[in-house]
This record gives C-alpha cells, structure tokens and sequence, in this order.
C-alpha cells in the first residue's frame, strides 16, 4: 500500500472495547517492515482484537488515536 501525498499509513492495534494503539508507521518503520512487532499485553488474550491502517497526517498520527480514514483492518488470528 502507498499512502496519498503528504499522508502517512499507521498501523494499529484495537482491542476488544479498548482504545487503538499505535504499532507504528506502514513502510517506514523498521518493527512493521520486520513483521517482528511488540502488541500491546492484552493482544494476547485474543479477545476481539484487530488490526487497522489508518492514513494520517505526514508522520502519524498527532494526537496518538487514529484521525484519518480506515483503509484496512482484519483480525487478529492466532496460528
């Protein structure tokens, strides 16, 4: 995925009833380019939890919640 100019992809991750957090920019960030990420500790109760790519302004996200439109999101699946 590319964002729009002047834009940036955040990925985030959305618990069950919980606020997003941020697992970091989409493409330029090492963590999300590694596929090695820490989740936040409540990931691993696998209780409704999803994975979301927000388009935000030129750097993330300036107020550390999701501010642009949702593009993707899929849940998170335990192998």
């Amino acid at each position: 995925a590319q964002a729009p100019a002047g834009h940036s992809l955040e990925l985030w991750y959305v618990g069950a009833g919980a606020a997003p957090k941020t697992l970091g920019l989409v493409g330029t960030d090492a963590r999300v380019l590694d596929k090695a990420l820490a989740l936040p500790a409540e990931a691993g109760a696998l209780a409704g939890g999803t994975f979301a790519v927000s388009v935000e302004p030129a750097g993330g996200s300036p107020t550390g919640q999701p501010t642009g439109p949702v593009v993707y999101s899929g849940p998170l699946i335990r192998e």
